[in-house]
Formats: structure tokens, sequence, C-alpha cells
């Protein structure tokens, strides 16, 4: 709110468009019927009194619903901040938990093969032996053949 004083000074400071606005808002207030001050200059000064506390009220009302929305604001960021916050801790226990189960079948992949190739290994040497025997067996025919032919 403004002093008296205020007023004054802003009294002086006013154009002459925006007295006779004034004096026009209260023309045609009284057309319409309504209860008016004087048009002098205490009326206008008064009338000048009435629009700056009514802007003065806008004014409060102004900063009330700004300060009722920074307030919204700050509740909605603290609330998608908890949100974020407990989203990045269900991501990290996730991605944590994808890389136990990754390096778990790791080690069941490493295991798998280290069995084939043991398995292989002991395959590669029975065939070995296998070709060995049939080479014998293949010999031991081939002699009892010569055997049989001279005979």
């Amino acid at each position: 709110p403004i002093s008296q004083g205020e007023a004054q000074s802003a009294v002086g400071q006013l154009k002459c468009s925006d007295l006779h606005a004034v004096d026009s808002s209260r023309q045609i207030a009284m057309a319409s019927g309504m209860d008016i001050a004087p048009t002098g200059l205490k009326g206008k000064l008064a009338s000048l009194e009435d629009f700056i506390s009514m802007q003065n009220e806008e004014l409060a009302a102004q900063r009330q619903e700004i300060e009722s929305l920074r307030n919204d604001k700050a509740g909605i960021e603290e609330h998608y901040q908890g949100q974020l916050q407990e989203l990045k801790k269900t991501m990290v226990g996730d991605v944590q938990r994808m890389q136990d189960e990754v390096k778990r079948h790791f080690a069941q992949q490493k295991a798998e093969n280290g069995r084939l190739q043991q398995q292989i290994t002991t395959l590669k040497g029975e065939k070995t032996s296998l070709q060995q025997q049939i080479l014998g067996l293949q010999r031991r025919i081939q002699e009892i053949e010569e055997q049989v032919g001279a005979d």
C-alpha cells in the first residue's frame, strides 16, 4: 500500500488524458446511476487512491498466486526428484542383477567349454587308438591271407 503523500505525488504526475479517463468513467458511472465522489481535485484524488488501492490489492493477489505457484513447483520437483531417485535405485539393482546373471552364465559356459574340450581330447585319443587297432587288424588279415595263400 502507498501513503497519502505518494498518492498526492502521483496526482501531480498524472497526464491530462488520465484525468479525462477518470472523468469519463465517473460520467459513465453517473449515467448508470452509481454513487460517485465529487469530480473536483479531491474527488479525483479519492478516485486515484481507490484505483491505487485496487492495484495494490491486485498486486498482493498476484504475489500470493506467484508464491502459491512457486510452492506447487517446489512440491512437484520434490515429488519427481523422489521418483527419479527411486527409479535410479531400482535400475541400479536391475543392472547389478543382470551383471551377476551374465557372470554366472559366463562361468557356466566356461565350465561347459572345458567339459566339451575334455571330451574332444578323449575322443581324439580313442580315435587314434581305434585307428591303430584297425591298422593292426589289417596287417593281421594280410598276414593271414598270405599264410592261407601259401598253404
